[in-house]
């Protein structure tokens, strides 16, 4: 078993290389429960009367049409197992082949399913790892490397939208994205770019802006980190969690900023995605920020 993508929870068996392999071509039927047309996944059973066989979901009310399926079928088991089909993701550079019943699984979580380029002008659409090649070759954006569960310190010029991060561990993409709110404030958020946007966060986030040359005043925001393919570009506020950084704490045209990546654990990564928070904070409509004045006796508002 090899985990399907960076991170993700969705486990398929991939090939294995130890025997030796054929190609060959089957009709998908063979594959497909014969009651609810979803491909087979063990365990499988057939009924006496007719010969249907069916995934062990179906067979329960299979008696009410036919006759119960009580016949279990191991062989059926162990060729669905070892039947083995290419990721349709070959183009993007996954060279994996995973069980059939597997694939819908495997294709959002692969870690080289397609991502769209974040800036506005441009159309391409490749994996997360070529993106950064093309993030510095297309449009001068070098990513900074951060290690996990350490601080990172940036300074980011404001008249560009996005800033990419990679992951020193795992090499997982995230961009830093910058939006104006108004006059008053600068919105930043957090997010990694990933094809599975609607998969459990694997990933959380401390992200702080301090007062330049005075730490007395500081924001900062904690919050798990979302994943999004960008399809419509960086998100925009509202679309998840972000920072709100008054103009006071901006040094002239950047932003000096620190951010810290924890990588979560499986099944915390679950339980967070079932919770509607990780952290204690203050919520203003869709604003989640804790703002420290230490001169104020760290008054939270």
């Amino acid at each position: 078993m090899e985990d399907g993508g960076k991170g993700g929870s969705a486990l398929v068996a991939v090939e294995d290389t130890s025997e030796p392999q054929i190609d060959m071509k089957m009709d998908i039927a063979v594959f497909l429960c014969q009651a609810c047309l979803l491909p087979l996944k063990p365990l499988i059973f057939k009924c006496e009367a007719a010969g249907h066989i069916m995934c062990s979901y179906c067979r329960g009310g299979h008696g009410d049409t036919c006759s119960r399926a009580d016949t279990r079928c191991g062989e059926l088991d162990a060729f669905l197992e070892a039947a083995k089909v290419r990721c349709p993701y070959r183009e993007f550079g996954c060279d994996r082949y995973v069980v059939y019943h597997g694939a819908a699984e495997h294709q959002p979580a692969c870690p080289c399913a397609p991502c769209s380029c974040p800036e506005a002008s441009c159309a391409l659409v490749d994996s997360p790892s070529a993106l950064l090649c093309h993030f510095a070759a297309a449009h001068s954006r070098l990513a900074v490397t951060a290690r996990y569960g350490r601080s990172c310190n940036l300074s980011l010029p404001l008249s560009q939208r996005w800033h990419a991060v990679v992951g020193e561990e795992d090499k997982s993409v995230f961009l830093v994205c910058l939006f104006a709110l108004g006059a008053v404030a600068t919105a930043v958020s957090l997010v990694c770019v990933r094809a599975d946007g609607t998969a459990a966060p694997q990933f959380v986030c401390k992200v702080s802006v301090e007062h330049p040359g005075d730490d007395k005043d500081k924001v900062v925001l904690m919050a798990s980190i979302a994943s999004s393919a960008l399809t419509g570009g960086t998100p925009a506020p509202g679309q998840g969690m972000f920072l709100a950084v008054p103009q006071e704490l901006l040094s002239g045209d950047k932003l000096a900023l620190s951010i810290r990546i924890d990588r979560l654990r499986p099944a915390y990564a679950v339980s967070l995605a079932e919770s509607t928070s990780w952290t204690v904070t203050k919520q203003i409509d869709s604003l989640v920020i804790l703002f420290w004045k230490y001169q104020n006796c760290g008054t939270l508002f």
